[in-house]
């Protein structure tokens, strides 16, 4: 992700030609699945 002309950590970007196919969308899908329980969250704002 690139909002501000530097990339945020922690984000890719997947082509569309990456999920083309139903079996690499599902690829995506259990890659961020397994990843969320591991990842720190982020800091609370006050």
């Amino acid at each position: 992700m690139d909002f501000t002309g530097r990339p945020m950590k922690g984000y890719i970007f997947v082509t569309p030609e990456g999920f083309d196919l139903d079996s690499d969308l599902e690829y995506w899908i259990q890659l961020t699945l397994n990843f969320n329980p591991i990842a720190k969250s982020s800091k609370k704002k006050n």
